[in-house]
């Protein structure tokens, strides 16, 4: 054999020999070796990440994720994003997707690996510790881009963390942290007969320092292997892995085979915590399509609404015509009564304006304005006899306003003219109009008499 024949031998031995090293020492790696890279990154916790998701599916029945993506308008930025989240999450999502907003998500449901790499790796200064995070819950979601869909996120639901936590939002959702923490102590018992822990969904020294130890690569058995019956519906029947049958009634009364199979309400969501419409009366709250009580509307005067909205609320009578009208922050007259209404229908005062003042309307605005009304005409009277003397005008703010005007229906140039007399101004009055006006029997009055009010306030200004 010549030199070159044996080099490349020696080449061959050494590139088979370091590439089976470093292979066995991937495999070797746990948890916690990919903690202490120190790196803010989940990379080589693919295989347990990717085991633990799918086995939350199989052994938690009351978990329910559904994919969020692909949709034209999501990107996720890694593979290693698990796009996955609660019903009522998905939903606030996709509609804010559907209204054309680009989502570039970096993170959303986590596993509890996931999080065990994120606190202990001190690369992430804001991760939570394991067990106390929304994303394994699956109702958190982290956007790059939040600052330009942070107001439609808002809109559909989704409480924004702030500047501390830009990318985090808060998505409708129930609380589910605990079944991510027993999805791990089961899937550990599986495959670790005979060193077991507690299944009870609390994340203590005993689960860290299981987690701490598990293959990073993941275990031998999934959790998901069939064990016994297939978990699913039979018409109005509920079959579980273990082949218990439960018939479902009542309320909930249909079953769900979306994620776990179980009984729930045909008008709730599959997954998700969410308030529902019964009618346009009754208000319901769904959690994992399990209807769980129901609360009226009309009792306190208000209909129930989900317009511009993913979950519905009571939106008060005073604030909305119908069910159908999404609400809106305004401030209205209602006969005299000024109303103030939120952006969520909620009727923030609904109260009769003082005694000697009356509701006017300006424009978006309202306000109590006093002064007197006018006397109504005289009983035999074939038509209006004339605007009477109301005195001066004085706004909320005690401002007196000067209501006269000049002998062309205009009023005076000089801010110095004297005031006029009570009879001069009933005749000026009448110039104005060219016929006199019943204010009480004219629906325009109070504008008319609010418009007079503020260009003298113009006029004073100027």
């Amino acid at each position: 054999m010549n030199n070159t024949a044996l080099a490349l031998l020696l080449a061959i031995v050494a590139s088979f020999s370091s590439s089976f090293t470093l292979a066995s020492k991937a495999q070797a790696q746990t948890v916690n070796d990919i903690a202490r890279r120190g790196a803010c990154s989940t990379a080589g916790l693919e295989g347990i990440s990717r085991q633990l998701a799918q086995a939350q599916g199989c052994l938690i029945e009351t978990t329910s994720f559904e994919e969020f993506a692909p949709h034209r308008n999501i990107t996720l930025t890694s593979s290693r994003v698990h796009a996955f989240l609660q019903g009522s999450a998905r939903a606030a999502l996709w509609s804010v997707a559907d209204r054309g907003f680009e989502l570039r998500v970096t993170s959303a449901f986590r596993t509890l690996a996931d999080q065990y790499v994120l606190f202990h790796s001190g690369g992430c200064g804001l991760a939570a510790r394991p067990g106390n995070s929304n994303h394994q819950s699956g109702r958190a979601v982290d956007i790059s881009n939040h600052s330009a869909v942070r107001s439609a996120m808002e809109g559909a639901g989704c409480v924004w963390f702030g500047s501390r936590d830009a990318v985090h939002f808060d998505c409708p959702g129930s609380d589910r942290r605990a079944d991510a923490i027993r999805t791990f102590q089961m899937l550990w018992n599986i495959n670790n007969p005979s060193d077991r822990i507690a299944e009870d969904g609390l994340y203590g020294p005993q689960t860290e320092s299981r987690l701490s130890r598990s293959p990073a690569g993941g275990f031998p058995q999934s959790g998901c292997e069939p064990r016994g019956c297939t978990a699913g519906c039979e018409g109005n029947v509920v079959v579980g892995t273990d082949c218990s049958r439960t018939t479902c009634s009542g309320a909930n009364s249909v079953c769900i085979d979306r994620g776990a199979p179980r009984c729930g309400s045909p008008r709730c969501p599959s997954s998700g915590a969410t308030n529902i419409c019964l009618d346009d009366e009754t208000q319901a709250s769904c959690d994992n399509g399990v209807q769980i009580e129901t609360s009226s509307c009309a009792s306190i005067a208000a209909y129930c609404s989900n317009a511009g909205v993913i979950s519905a609320r009571c939106v008060s009578r005073v604030c909305v015509s119908s069910p159908e009208e999404i609400p809106r922050a305004q401030t209205f007259c209602n006969g005299n009564a000024l109303v103030r209404c939120d952006r969520n229908g909620v009727a923030l005062s609904d109260s009769d304006c003082p005694s000697g003042t009356m509701c006017l309307e300006s424009g978006s605005e309202a306000m109590c304005i006093r002064g007197e009304e006018p006397p109504p005409p005289p009983m035999d009277a074939g038509i209006d006899s004339g605007p009477a003397d109301t005195g001066p005008v004085l706004l909320d703010s005690g401002r007196e306003l000067d209501s006269g005007m000049d002998d062309d229906g205009g009023f005076p140039a000089d801010e110095d003219t004297e005031m006029l007399t009570e009879e001069e101004r009933r005749r000026r009055g009448e110039a104005l109009s060219g016929c006199t006006v019943n204010h009480r029997s004219k629906p325009g009055a109070p504008l008319v008499f609010l418009a007079l009010a503020l260009v003298a306030i113009a006029r004073r200004r100027d």
